[in-house]
């Protein structure tokens, strides 16, 4: 099998492209391609190109924009090549294990899409709390490094009946994220929403906001003391 390393040049076997090795796991070769997306590929699906010259250096760079449908149209003979590949390629039916192994790409390519989208979301929100100066969670501690937050919004304004049930819901969601970069700017220990249960609208959003974070764990609060409307989060 050949070894690929990172910086190395390669063509796609099995199809038009390729691009530039930019990470080298056990299990797939990352290559950056022309878009400046990273395509996890087994090594076999790989060829490591070296650096051409003269001639063979101008072929390669006319086939490619032949290809790509640019440039000058190339002689008849390049024409056939190119169909009696395509064909060829046609006539051989995918394999299963084939099938598989691209998948497994496109799934690690995911992955690796999402693990990079989670830090950079980790990283803009660890900025956002930087940027904080004052702590609202103070009229909220019921114990040092405890607050309790009452989400309800006839706790949040003066005139609750003037606002339409959307204009509720984002003033609550906004001072739910509020608390929180507040809780992770002055290093509390644990703070409690008070939610409710209504429709269960406002505790499904933020329990889909608070899977977001990497450094925190949540729970159910205990129904003894709050019934089934409260979420408590707790901070490392």
């Amino acid at each position: 099998m050949s070894h690929f390393e990172p910086g190395d040049k390669v063509k796609f076997l099995n199809q038009i492209g390729g691009g530039i090795v930019t990470k080298v796991t056990d299990d797939f070769i990352f290559v950056q391609d022309d878009t400046g997306f990273d395509i996890p590929m087994q090594p076999e699906e790989l060829i490591r190109m070296a650096d051409q010259q003269g001639a063979a250096k101008m072929f390669n760079a006319t086939m490619e924009e032949h290809l790509k449908g640019k440039g000058t149209p190339l002689p008849s003979v390049f024409d056939s090549t190119s169909k009696a590949a395509a064909a060829l390629k046609a006539a051989v039916p995918i394999t299963p294990e084939e099938e598989i192994k691209q998948l497994k790409s496109q799934v690690a390519n995911l992955k690796d899409q999402i693990a990079k989208l989670k830090k950079q979301l980790s990283n803009v929100q660890q900025q956002n709390t930087h940027t904080l100066t004052d702590n609202i969670l103070l009229q909220h501690q019921v114990n040092p490094g405890e607050a309790e937050v009452d989400l309800h919004i006839d706790m949040l304004s003066e005139r609750p009946g003037d606002l339409s049930a959307h204009e509720a819901f984002e003033i609550q969601m906004h001072y739910f994220r509020l608390c929180m970069n507040h809780a992770f700017a002055n290093k509390m220990k644990k703070v409690t929403f008070i939610h409710g249960v209504g429709k269960g609208i406002l505790k499904d959003e933020i329990i889909k906001e608070l899977k977001q974070y990497d450094n925190i764990h949540f729970f159910e609060a205990p129904m003894s003391k709050y019934g089934v409307g409260a979420t408590e989060v707790y901070f490392r």
